[in-house]
């Protein structure tokens, strides 16, 4: 049913795409920023300039709550909590959060079950992550928590001159232009939140003049969007001797790190600041960047540990993040693995926040695949949302035009079916005129600190 509807859309006019676009952002707006995000938004602001021993107090009462919640009402910390003998009564500071064992992504595929909350049967939100690695990870959220993670990106915003209410253009990897469409517009509007739509199927030489045409219009107060995204058209704007007219307040990046040389190429192109926050699927935890370029602890929503801490030359600490979160009662996470590393510094910050700094989130830097069309494509995790079978993958390029999808496959995989999925999101999704190779492997090279690029590139 999902395919025919795709079908019927990218056939349809333009006007009747900004509809469907319009109609979908409707209700994401309202799931967004209804309900509770106003008192959430408000009360984010009071708590932002917080001092430490009350941020202190406030993480340890939340963390207590969160705990004995999970002992009352998720199967899987019931069970947990009695095989170690953890007793909450004997929870006295956040350093006994080390007491409780680490929460995988694989525990988490395993227990999906014994961790959802059985009193939100039915009114629950479901999400899914794939992981920069291609693992499928499915969860669950309380209308309440999304309501709350975008009232959060929101006070991000707003240190920047930003309100909920402001237009922006969108570049993202969704492909709300049709694949096969050839020539302009190459963007989609969703007038419900006043968001205009950019995908990254559609950013080449053949395309940057009209989307460079279409952003000095103007009408945007800010950009958002994936970073090598927005860097790829920077560069293609640079390299075309193209120039934007009409520069954006700010831009912020998000679900992938910011890299450098990323940041400067994007504010140098586009005029503008560029920042970001920290963030991931699972949303128990997040830390945003403040005037002053340091990410801070968003506090008020969870709390981010530093694991297995190694210590820097320059008194930085530099571990693996773990993350506990507040608001999700419908799928809580305790101690959650997330798969990145971060570097904390321990200072005063002259923005006056006092929360926990992080000077780095440790990212990957990605290779990308060049389509038949021409178009650099950076990520792929999405096309593997659906594929609980696949343990791990790693999209490769050899030569121009084909990939190879190396796959550590599950027990009872089909492979028949899973190759059939994969051809149809990439010819949906990414580029119909690409061949797709399959290779099953035991496990995915490493790098030397555990790592592996989940895309590859081969071609010089």
């Amino acid at each position: 049913m999902k395919d025919k509807l795709l079908n019927i859309y990218s056939k349809s006019p333009v006007w009747i795409q900004n509809m469907v676009c319009t109609f979908k952002g409707r209700i994401e707006k309202k799931s967004r920023l209804g309900g509770d995000f106003n008192k959430i938004y408000s009360d984010l602001l009071k708590s932002e300039y917080f001092d430490k021993e009350k941020i202190e107090l406030y993480q340890y009462e939340k963390t207590k709550e969160i705990l004995e919640y999970c002992n009352d009402n998720i199967p899987y910390y019931r069970e947990l909590f009695e095989k170690i003998n953890f007793d909450i009564k004997d929870f006295k500071s956040l350093k006994d959060l080390e007491k409780i064992p680490v929460l995988t992504k694989e525990i988490v595929r395993n227990n999906f079950k014994k961790l959802k909350n059985p009193n939100f049967e039915g009114k629950v939100v479901h999400s899914h992550t794939s992981g920069s690695t291609g693992k499928s990870l499915q969860f669950i959220f309380t209308v309440s928590a999304i309501q709350y993670r975008w009232a959060l990106w929101f006070r991000h915003k707003k240190r920047f001159g930003i309100k909920p209410e402001d237009s922006y253009a969108t570049f993202t990897g969704l492909p709300a232009v049709p694949l096969n469409q050839k020539k302009p517009p190459y963007w989609r509007e969703n007038r419900a939140m006043k968001q205009t739509i950019f995908t990254m199927h559609h950013i080449s030489n053949n395309t940057v003049e009209s989307i460079v045409k279409r952003l000095n219009k103007g009408g945007f107060k800010y950009y958002s969007g994936y970073p090598s995204i927005l860097f790829s058209l920077a560069n293609l704007i640079d390299e075309n001797n193209l120039e934007i007219t009409n520069s954006p307040k700010v831009i912020f990046t998000g679900a992938e790190a910011l890299l450098k040389y990323q940041r400067d190429k994007i504010s140098e192109v586009f005029g503008c600041l560029v920042t970001d926050q920290y963030g991931f699927s699972e949303g128990c935890g997040n830390a945003s960047r403040c005037e002053e370029d340091l990410f801070h602890e968003d506090f008020e929503y969870g709390v981010l540990e530093c694991y297995d801490p190694k210590k820097n030359e320059d008194g930085s600490t530099t571990g693996t993040i773990l993350a506990t979160g507040f608001t999700n009662l419908a799928m809580p996470f305790i101690r959650y693995q997330v798969g990145d590393t971060a570097t904390w510094v321990d200072l005063d910050c002259s923005c006056g926040r006092k929360s926990k700094t992080i000077k780095e989130i440790n990212g990957r830097n990605e290779d990308f695949v060049i389509t038949p069309e021409g178009n650099k494509i950076l990520r792929f995790d999405y096309i593997f949302k659906d594929t609980l079978s696949i343990s791990e993958s790693q999209i490769v390029q050899k030569e121009l035009g084909s990939i190879v999808i190396k796959i550590v496959e599950r027990k009872g995989n089909n492979r028949s079916d899973v190759e059939k999925l994969l051809r149809k999101e990439i010819k949906n999704k990414i580029s119909r005129g690409l061949k797709v190779s399959f290779e099953y492997v035991s496990e995915i090279e490493r790098s030397n600190t555990g790592k592996f690029r989940a895309v590859k590139s081969l071609i010089k």
